[in-house]
């Protein structure tokens, strides 16, 4: 039976849904093509069996109904049961790392030629997945183990509680991994400070996302394995994403969270000052909205630094840059670009301000040029340079300050 419900009213079980991690970028393509997208699938109580990309792209794009198909379960095993055989069957299909979990976890309970059919693959490989159980089973454990603990407001203690073991293992598990210190393969790091991509390299399409190559090459030049970063804008997780590739422990906020981040990013304005639980940083790294660009992208809140005057634009983040100093955090990182006044074009160049604030406990340590991918500027504004004969600024600063 197919209707229409609210999005708000879908219910996700993260211990019914197959997904070890989900795809952010297939969020991101869904929520570009949200009319052509088949109605995902939920139970009688509203709980979701598949399509949790598309229901998470209805979400993205503030969509507030969604067609659904409704399907009939009679227990939790039969709901976990369907939800692994329509993953398993069709769209982005599981991996056979996840369809392993499920033989693993139901062996005991079903036969190895059910499991085979459930999963559409074959007896033989079912037999060789279980057979392993004790093994993959650790593997498991120890990956969601890592994974916790690069989100830098778990400690070792309450993962050790929250996984039944002693914090030795942990330790353990955190220590013995030759993986920790490997340079991805795929990484090739800039030579030069002028950093510039052809085009933006992020899936997500939100304003002013901060590509990974820039963030790559700032972790790999200014971070160790499990050093904490703090970024309070967050935004579509760029920061996030390249702390998992490269084992950095992870402190992320914004005002508003994208859909989809929920498990990463904690819902926080830097108006309020520092969050309670943030551990102390080795890294904060700062990349606020540039205001005239800005303006009405993330919100019409006039509390938005995006919709704010210069005045309490500056105020804002010297307040917070502020409170960062006194902490005596190591490196703090901010990237911003210069610009003119809107009316008389005045210059101002914004990175001047911060280094004022930090000067007397800070250093720099680095001053990399981010070129623009593409031009920032309407026609219009492009004549009114030529009339007061200035040039356009089409650059950013990434500037990395240590603690003297």
């Amino acid at each position: 039976m197919k209707k229409i419900i609210k999005v708000s009213d879908v219910i996700f079980r993260e211990d019914l849904y197959p997904r070890i991690e989900h795809r952010q970028d297939l969020i991101v393509k869904y929520a570009e093509s949200i009319d052509y997208l088949p109605p995902i699938e939920i139970n009688q109580d509203n709980i979701l069996i598949d399509g949790f990309h598309r229901w998470k792209a209805y979400q993205m794009i503030e969509k507030k109904q969604i067609e659904v198909k409704v399907v009939n379960t009679t227990s939790e095993k039969a709901l976990k049961k369907l939800a692994y055989k329509k993953n398993s069957n069709h769209g982005w299909q599981l991996s056979s790392k996840e369809k392993s979990i499920y033989a693993i976890e139901y062996i005991e309970e079903d036969s190895v030629k059910d499991i085979a059919k459930a999963l559409n693959v074959s007896e033989e490989i079912v037999a060789k997945w279980t057979k392993s159980k004790r093994e993959t089973l650790k593997e498991e454990r120890d990956r969601q183990i890592i994974e916790e603990y690069l989100r830098a407001w778990n400690t070792q203690e309450s993962i050790a509680e929250g996984f039944g073991v002693d914090q030795k293992t942990i330790g353990n598990i955190l220590r013995n991994n030759s993986k920790f210190t490997e340079i991805p393969k795929d990484f090739k790091p800039y030579l030069y400070n002028i950093w510039n991509i052809g085009k933006t390299d992020n899936e997500s399409k939100l304003h002013g996302a901060f590509p990974s190559i820039f963030m790559e090459n700032l972790v790999y030049r200014h971070t160790k394995v499990f050093e904490i970063i703090y970024d309070p804008f967050a935004g579509s997780g760029t920061t996030i994403d390249i702390c998992k590739k490269w084992y950095r422990r992870y402190y992320c906020s914004d005002r508003k969270v994208q859909a989809g981040r929920e498990k990463d990013i904690l819902k926080w304005d830097i108006t309020k000052g520092l969050p309670e639980d943030l551990p102390k940083p080795n890294m904060v790294f700062l990349d606020p909205p540039y205001r005239a660009q800005a303006k009405g992208k993330y919100s019409k809140d006039s509390c938005d630094l995006g919709n704010m005057n210069l005045e309490d634009y500056l105020s804002s983040l010297f307040t917070f840059l502020s409170l960062l100093k006194k902490k005596r955090i190591q490196k703090i990182v901010i990237v911003t670009a210069p610009c003119y006044k809107t009316r008389d074009h005045d210059w101002e160049d914004y990175i001047f301000y911060m280094h004022e604030v930090l000067f007397d406990k800070y250093r720099i340590v680095a001053r990399y040029i981010l070129p623009y991918s593409t031009e920032e500027y309407r026609g219009s504004q492009v004549n009114v340079a030529k009339e007061m004969n200035v040039c356009m600024s089409t650059i950013r600063d990434l500037v990395v300050w240590e603690l003297k």
